[in-house]
């Protein structure tokens, strides 16, 4: 039978900003939601070759008018206010953002193995729903071994998967799953903190479908990223009243903080500052203030968790992927009119915290020509040179065997400007193209600075590492070539 096609490109068009991550995640909100305790997310391969990925979990499972009404378009039930399921439609449009195929198998304590396959010939095509055969549907259940109980449940399968590398090298292929893996287990525990601390078991693992069996699986760890042991503001967290509402907390982080869960995904933890949005206990908005504010480096340390309740779902939008909000106008207000005195002290947080880091590293300090979170950093890290200026760093049009220059009297470090599009940089109104080669170049020249005039021997060295320099970017063009 045919899945209901009358509006068939708003099928199509549903979940189109899913990522794999977030795909995998909305299908996690229906296990969760079916009562599960174990999730188990499977890459499934056939010798080296990517093939497949399976959702696997203990909730309830579902019978064939269950099954029906998941798999259908246009089936809309209603949701409790505890479940994570918001638009109806999670399953459908997570999965076929993705593949091709999507297949779920599933078991009720008391009802028999049913299977529902809905499959995409083409790009603009509707979906078609076909049943699957029951003793197909069992089989997989009977031989799924996901490590837990699996008396009731539901699999949930990928084929066709459009966002898996086909035709590759082995080894990229190799590459690209570790790499995913790690970065599906690090999503999945900053969404899904909550609930995992709270009993959730998330694994992921590999199985080789030739072989027929999984490798070692990987557990997926709770990431807080209000996992502080001790709060770096005194006072804080402090509960915020916003439209009549207490459900917004603001946090300080201690200041220098090396914890994942400040420096989510390894990223600088400022970064990060801004709103966290949950809706019963999952996270939707991971950071960022959603044009409330700008971020500014002084409020690294601030973050504020926000839990949807009813006063403030009026003013919240969940954008359908459940990977981000959007706050009306009022909300926005109320929020930037309670947060000044709390991020007043979030920035007098790190500005004291700095005056007692101990930084044993002198560098002479970079002026203009650095992104702001890079000069933030290196104000962090490193102790300036007192009885030296401020260096500016910016481009200029020098010799061709030059590769940069350093100008004391100017109190300059100029990058070569004819090879700016060489590099790849290009202009940006900031000033700052090409961060990590200024950092790099500078932190290389820096205690050229710190002198009135260059010795031969300090000469030496530069004419040395400008030789080096543009034989390395000679060597990188032929490369290409």
């Amino acid at each position: 039978m045919t899945a209901e096609s009358a509006e068939t490109p708003t099928i199509r068009a549903l979940g189109l900003h899913h990522t794999l991550l977030t795909a995998v995640a909305d299908l996690i909100d229906n296990s969760v939601d079916a009562g599960a305790q174990h999730v188990l997310v499977r890459f499934l391969q056939s010798g080296q070759r990517v093939s497949g990925l399976r959702i696997v979990d203990d909730g309830l499972g579902m019978d064939p008018v269950t099954i029906d009404a998941a798999m259908r378009y246009g089936t809309q039930r209603a949701y409790r206010g505890d479940e994570q399921g918001h638009f109806g439609v999670g399953l459908k449009a997570a999965s076929l953002s993705q593949a091709d195929q999507v297949t779920v198998y599933s078991h009720a304590v008391q009802g028999d193995p049913v299977g529902r396959r809905l499959t995409v010939e083409a790009r603009h095509d509707a979906p078609r729903l076909d049943v699957v055969d029951d003793a197909d549907a069992a089989r997989v259940i009977d031989t799924a071994a996901p490590r837990f109980p699996f008396r009731s449940g539901t699999i949930v399968e990928w084929r066709g998967i459009r966002t898996f590398p086909n035709g590759v090298a082995t080894e990229e292929q190799g590459a690209w799953l570790e790499v995913t893996v790690a970065d599906l287990q690090a999503w999945l525990g900053l969404v899904f903190h909550r609930l995992i601390a709270d009993g959730l078991t998330i694994t992921v693992d590999v199985a080789d479908e030739l072989a027929g069996r999984a490798g070692v699986p990987r557990s997926v760890r709770p990431v807080d990223p209000f996992g502080y042991r001790t709060s770096g503001g005194t006072g804080y967290p402090k509960s915020v009243s916003v439209l009549g509402s207490d459900v917004v907390t603001a946090h300080i982080w201690p200041a220098r903080s090396t914890s994942p869960d400040y420096k989510l995904d390894g990223r600088p933890g400022r970064d990060s500052q801004g709103f966290f949005v949950y809706r019963n206990g999952r996270l939707l908005q991971a950071g960022g203030w959603l044009g409330v504010l700008r971020p500014r480096p002084e409020w690294a340390l601030a973050r504020v968790a926000i839990d949807i309740d009813p006063l403030l779902a009026e003013h919240i939008t969940i954008n359908p992927e459940k990977a981000g909000v959007t706050l009306d106008a009022t909300l926005a207000t109320a929020l930037h009119d309670a947060l000044g005195n709390y991020l007043d002290d979030a920035a007098a947080t790190a500005v004291a915290a700095r005056r007692v880091q101990r930084r044993p590293i002198t560098v002479v300090e970079p002026g203009t020509g650095l992104p702001d979170e890079v000069a933030d950093e290196f104000a962090d890290t490193f102790t300036f040179v007192e009885t030296a200026e401020p260096v500016q760093i910016g481009w200029r049009v020098l010799p061709q065997d030059r590769f940069f220059e350093i100008d004391l009297e100017s109190r300059a470090l100029w990058l070569n400007a004819r090879l700016r599009r060489k590099l790849g940089g290009r202009r940006r109104s900031n000033g700052a193209d090409l961060p990590v080669l200024r950092t790099l170049v500078f932190l290389l020249a820096q205690d050229m600075f710190d002198a009135v005039r260059h010795s031969a021997r300090q000469v030496e060295q530069i004419d040395a590492w400008q030789r080096v320099l543009i034989a390395a970017l000679a060597a990188e063009d032929g490369g290409d070539e």
